[in-house]
């Protein structure tokens, strides 16, 4: 099995999101030397807008209400879902780069990288809510089964200004690849929070045993 170092340590939430939906994890949250995260991604995780997805008709109290009540999910800028909108568009890998009040920014691609090898800029893509049409979830990858939210019709769109709004993504050196450094994206499925890689143009999910530092 393959075997990664994770040399960014998270904020608590997001570590134990990801030590929870993740079935080979180690865990470790001592820090043995100083890491500069900004060599590798300019991102903080200070006050913005969340977007809270709630079933029509219930109310909307926390987070971890929301989380294990059932009632619906986050949308956090800087991470990844998979979304459809009003003009038959679908996006799996696009990173969710800001929200506000009445519209939502995702990149047309999960990096630079990913649109060279696709021949197209990297950009930004912008809908207003109301456009929102399908929130996809995997429920099994390797069935390839999914569950589908029909976000018009049975939810409720609300835009939260909170602490800790972005899902900053883990910078995650691969040992197998002499030291290779990967900026690693937070993707939400039925079971939580995995993580979405790219190699030469190409994304990936992680697999394997993750250190945490």
């Amino acid at each position: 099995m393959k075997n990664y170092k994770l040399i960014l340590f998270l904020f608590l939430f997001s570590a134990r999101i990801f030590s929870q939906n993740t079935t080979h994890d180690t865990v470790n949250t001592s820090t043995e030397e100083p890491f500069d995260y900004k060599k590798y991604y300019d991102c903080d995780f200070g006050e913005g807008n969340v977007l809270i997805v709630i079933k029509k008709g219930k109310e909307f109290t926390d987070l971890k209400d929301l989380r294990k009540s059932g009632k619906g999910f986050a949308i956090k800028m800087e991470a990844i879902y998979s979304m459809e909108f009003t003009d038959g568009k679908r996006y799996e890998s696009n990173v969710v780069k800001n929200i506000t009040q009445d519209n939502l920014s995702i990149t047309n691609f999960f990096n630079e990288n990913a649109a060279k090898l696709a021949g197209q800029p990297f950009k930004l893509i912008h809908y207003p809510l109301s456009a929102l049409k399908y929130v996809r979830f995997i429920d099994d990858r390797m069935l390839s089964l999914y569950s589908k939210k029909n976000i018009q019709k049975n939810f409720d769109l609300i835009v939260k200004k909170m602490d800790h709004a972005k899902m900053c993504p883990a910078v995650i050196n691969f040992k197998d690849r002499s030291g290779e450094t990967k900026v690693c994206h937070f993707y939400l499925t039925s079971q939580g929070y995995d993580l979405l890689y790219e190699s030469d143009g190409r994304v990936y999910y992680l697999e394997g045993r993750v250190e945490w530092k």
